[in-house]
């Protein structure tokens, strides 16, 4: 009796704090617009699930556990097929109902866009079905524990049928997450307001905005003067300025995220395993550690923390600038012989000096690096081609599914979506193919533990850091934690005083 007494106080709480709210919005400054026009392969499909519209089947909660999402349940009813059933009373913002064939056609619509989602492509999916109203019927080409996981990536959001213009994508006003996006200017801001009749029960605010602002210190003074509430991805050389700020706290995450150097496995000299140990063992991780993230971050061996069941053992940082000139002289490489062009990108700014730094060690050993920074999307098209030699990324492994395969199968496959390493070995795809279909997750981890010592060995990319990651938030929010993936932030608790 006493428990339900309880739970009629917690209510009428949660109901007088809602009205308290009713007024009040949230600002957030997020480093990245609006860039594809909500193509779901993309980083948009992010944004959008962080904006709190977006929604999946699947769910993935702060802990990295999976959560019903718009699916209440699923089932591997065989081993290439899998069933969900769908939440009772879920509506759309635009009024029609969430049904399986909705569902069915939100992700036929993924499956046939010219640039399909990692977790969720033609690759791996054979088809998808009704079954009835509330049961979708999901058939993958070979047998996989992995499909929930995979349904838990922003980039698998369900849309209203409306929302599916030909080969466009217009969510506004089509989603079904307790926030409805209203306005949109791709390069500015995002606004969106609270979504009443969320299936979850009403958010406490109103409604809110995203403000897009790539440059970090412009986040910064934004969360500084009140413009925002929030300010994303605080670079290492801010985390000082902004401790002690007074009314701001920062929120520090050790992310599944490591900071890497891309090495062009297909191109002449860098398809030489000398060449690559050689540059492997004259970057000091340690060293870029503590002066660029000023100690923030551990140096790497590993794309995996060392923390994480799946991280291989006994690999530690190599850094010998000694054995890198033995390796070249081996290569057959005088020094001052090679020149190499190394790439980093300009909203991750602290790769800049990381770029400098890599610049002078390899300098050391003979190495003549010309560095280039541009905006992402200026480099990513050379890097998928193969026509470049380095270049920098911050990337995370568990980013289009919480287990490494995504990460493994995308970057590292022969086929792999986002293979800019441009590697190819056929054993490391029978493993990645082997450990998708294993329930026993020990089994599986030990397959990802060896498959990244192999990528440590034959030096196929050189891991520098496991990243740290810091928001700034105003005092005045609650109820705001940053979420391992970043995939949500504006969720239907979050509130502002």
């Amino acid at each position: 009796m006493k428990r339900y007494a309880l739970a009629a106080l917690c209510a009428t709480t949660l109901t007088a704090s809602a009205i308290a709210q009713e007024d009040k919005t949230l600002t957030y400054a997020d480093f990245q617009p609006v860039q594809t026009n909500w193509q779901m392969a993309s980083d948009d499909s992010y944004l959008g699930s962080r904006a709190g519209c977006f929604e999946t089947l699947v769910r993935l909660n702060w802990q990295l556990q999976l959560e019903p999402g718009l699916a209440t349940s699923w089932e591997q009813v065989e081993p290439t097929i899998w069933e969900f059933t769908l939440r009772d009373g879920v509506q759309f913002q635009d009024g029609s109902p969430l049904t399986a064939e909705a569902v069915t056609g939100a992700l036929k619509h993924l499956l046939a866009a010219e640039m399909p989602a990692r977790p969720f492509s033609p690759k791996l999916i054979k088809s998808v079905e009704p079954v009835g109203e509330k049961v979708v019927r999901i058939t993958t080409h070979t047998p996989s524990v992995l499909l929930p996981a995979q349904l838990a990536a922003p980039n698998t959001t369900i849309l209203s049928p409306a929302a599916y213009q030909g080969a466009s994508i217009d969510p506004v006003g089509r989603c079904t997450g307790p926030f409805e996006i209203v306005e949109v200017k791709p390069k500015e801001y995002l606004k969106f307001k609270r979504n009443d009749n969320y299936w979850g029960g009403k958010p406490t605010l109103e409604g809110g905005m995203v403000v897009f602002i790539p440059d970090a210190n412009t986040r910064m003074t934004q969360v500084r003067s009140g413009e925002a509430d929030i300010a994303r991805l605080i670079p290492p050389h801010g985390v000082k300025q902004m401790e002690g700020a007074q009314g701001i706290e920062l929120i520090q995450l050790k992310t599944p995220r490591v900071t890497e150097l891309l090495l062009n496995n297909k191109k002449e000299p860098l398809n030489d395993v000398r060449v690559r140990q050689a540059i492997q063992a004259a970057i000091d991780g340690e060293a870029i550690a503590a002066s660029v993230y000023e100690g923030t971050v551990t140096a790497a061996a590993s794309a995996f923390s060392p923390d994480d069941p799946w991280a291989p053992k006994g690999i530690k940082p190599i850094y010998d600038p000694a054995r890198a000139k033995a390796l070249l002289e081996e290569a057959g490489i005088r020094p001052g012989q090679l020149q190499l062009e190394l790439l980093a990108y300009t909203s991750r700014t602290e790769l800049r000096d990381i770029g400098a730094i890599i610049q002078a060690q390899l300098g050391e050993i003979g190495i003549k690096v010309n560095l280039r920074v541009a905006e992402y999307t200026a480099i990513e098209p050379q890097m998928i081609s193969g026509d470049y030699d380095m270049a920098l990324m911050s990337r995370g492994y568990l980013t289009d599914i919480a287990d490494p395969f995504g990460f493994l199968t995308a970057d590292y496959s022969c086929g792999g979506s986002y293979n800019m390493s441009h590697y190819c070995s056929e054993e490391v795809d029978a493993q990645i193919e082997k450990a998708s279909s294993l329930i026993d997750s020990k089994a599986r981890y030990e397959i990802y533990a060896q498959l990244a010592k192999k990528l440590f060995d034959e030096a196929v990319t050189v891991y520098l850091v496991n990243e740290t990651s810091f928001d700034a938030r105003s005092e005045r929010v609650k109820n705001y934690d940053m979420h391992p993936l970043v995939y949500y932030l504006m969720t239907k608790d979050l509130s502002v005083e």
